[in-house]
């Protein structure tokens, strides 16, 4: 595969002022070619981000993160996998809410036509401080250029970032990003939360450029499901690099209305204004690591983790740690403990080899769990409990999130540690509800990830681990974490992060005239 860097880019590594480099070389775009069903591993030089130590370590050490850098660099603050293509825009315009991690200078957008069946023309776009659902704040309207040009051509397979935009964002503030698309061209999006907030508005097709529109008006519809924008990064001056987590439907947020990844980021923006970082969730529900069977890639669970891991986390700005938390599908459709054991050393040493540090999940019980009719089987049990095993303790890992023991029937009494707790469960045995959610981000101890430790949360269920309860390899359950209070933060709101409102159900069907709108997504 082959990656086309700005100079501006090789400028900033190397240390040179953002400003010098603006006077250098103006403006310049990066593609990254992807290949096979959706993205080959890039051929890019692995190495360590700009202003960033990172240190290889046990799961029971930890290291201290790099002095603040003078030099701006840039941060990915936001991201959503692309897992697949649906619908055909044309002559259209999308409006994509995007919450970014942290705050900065400047933003860059990445666009992804990884699943277009024809080059994909964006003919203008613009990006917005969001107020509410598609209504932007006055006067903050930018234009987004390429190579200092208004418009753009994406080829099949790739993805591109667009120029620097100076617009000032704060860090959990939503931004609306806009895209006019001239010609026809299959949509690519991530189909992961048919009941979660809605964060897509399109026109009809037909319905020209709207990229400067203030409001509603001229947008028809709305969809749960990101479309072709698929990263944002942010300028800023923090040295800490962003955490990247590559996931699946329990990752995305199936089956609640609120992700732990976004709880861990709420208790990051309790530390320290210079400690903060972006937690960016690129899951995929019915995501594999390595298995995908048939063609479920292309109707379902999108491309496995495996070849998709460059192009969602490595190849991504500003990355110090990829979080992994993938593997339970890949059981329930036939593969072994040791195939995914062997799945997750190679995703280990890809992450490795990028030279950031790589975070292993365990993987959570799903006693009871019943998908497409399959149920969840003693074997697959088994097998969950042997990956879980070599997780804890191989070292293979630089650190481990115990979700499975956050998560597991061991509290008020109960001990069935192959169950999830009932007041976690969303109902189907499988995904957390939004205390089983908050409970696996307050089991994270955020040292772990280069940070101070950082406040937890409430929890939304009083718990008390049952004694004596283990797993089933011994592991006892955690008692809540206990953190030190640095105050409190204000969290920007927008209709993005709401819960779903009556009718935001997905509809089934495909349409030649739709713009990828709410095609389900898969658990």
């Amino acid at each position: 595969m082959a990656r086309t860097v700005s100079r501006q880019a090789r400028l900033l590594r190397r240390g040179v002022p953002a400003l010098l480099v603006a006077l250098l070389v103006g403006t310049t775009v990066a593609l990254v070619t992807l290949s096979g069903d959706r993205r080959a591993h890039a051929e890019k030089p692995h190495r360590r981000r700009e202003g960033v130590v990172t240190t290889t370590m046990s799961p029971a050490t930890t290291s201290t993160t790099s002095a603040p850098v003078s030099v701006p660099s840039w941060r990915v603050a936001w991201g959503s996998a692309m897992a697949w293509g649906y619908g055909i825009a044309e002559n259209a315009t999308v409006r994509e809410l995007t919450r970014v991690g942290i705050g900065g200078r400047a933003v860059r957008i990445r666009i992804s036509n990884a699943f277009g069946n024809a080059p994909l023309v964006v003919g203008a776009a613009t990006v917005a401080l969001d107020t509410s659902g598609p209504y932007v704040a006055a006067g903050t309207l930018h234009q987004v250029t390429f190579a200092g040009q208004p418009s753009v051509t994406i080829p099949v397979g790739q993805v591109l970032t667009s120029d620097t935009v100076p617009i000032q964002v704060h860090a959990m503030q939503v931004l609306a990003v806009s895209l006019y698309v001239v010609r026809p061209d299959l949509v690519s999006l991530n189909p992961s939360r048919p009941d979660g907030p809605k964060v897509s508005y399109f026109t009809p097709n037909g319905g020209g450029d709207a990229v400067d529109a203030p409001g509603a008006a001229p947008f028809s519809a709305a969809s749960p499901f990101p479309r072709w924008v698929d990263a944002v990064d942010v300028l800023t001056s923090r040295a800490a690099g962003s955490i990247v987590v590559v996931g699946d439907s329990i990752t995305a947020g199936f089956n609640t209305s609120l992700t732990w990844t976004h709880v861990l980021q709420n208790r990051i923006d309790l530390l320290p204004a210079d400690e903060r970082r972006a937690v960016v969730n690129e899951g995929i529900s019915a995501n594999t690591l390595i298995s995908v069977p048939g063609d479920f890639a292309k109707v379902g669970g999108g491309p496995p983790g495996l070849q998709r891991m460059d192009v969602d986390a490595l190849t991504q700005d500003g990355v110090s740690e990829v979080v992994i938390f993938l593997g339970t599908n890949d059981l329930y459709f036939g593969a072994t403990a040791d195939q995914v054991i062997a799945g997750l050393q190679q995703a280990i040493a890809m992450v490795h080899q990028a030279g950031l540090r790589v975070i292993g999940v365990t993987l959570l019980p799903r006693k009871g769990s019943v998908v497409d009719g399959r149920p969840w089987t003693e074997t697959m049990e088994t097998y969950r409990e042997q990956v879980n095993q070599w997780i804890r303790t191989s070292g293979a890992f630089d650190a481990v999130l115990d979700f499975a023991a956050a998560v597991r029937d061991a509290y008020n009494g109960a001990c069935v540690p192959t169950a999830m707790f009932p007041p976690y469960d969303s109902g189907d045995h499988l995904h957390p509800n939004p205390a089983g959610q908050t409970a696996m981000a307050d089991s994270v101890n955020t040292t772990l990830l280069d940070l101070p430790q950082a406040p937890t949360v409430p929890l939304l269920v009083g718990v008390t681990p049952t004694p004596g309860c283990t797993g089933p390899t011994g592991v006892p359950t955690p008692p809540p974490l206990a953190a030190p209070v640095y105050g409190t933060t204000t969290t920007t709101t927008s209709a993005a992060s709401t819960s779903p409102g009556p009718g935001d159900v997905a509809s089934q069907g495909t349409s030649s005239g739709s713009t990828g709108a709410n095609q389900p997504g898969r658990p």
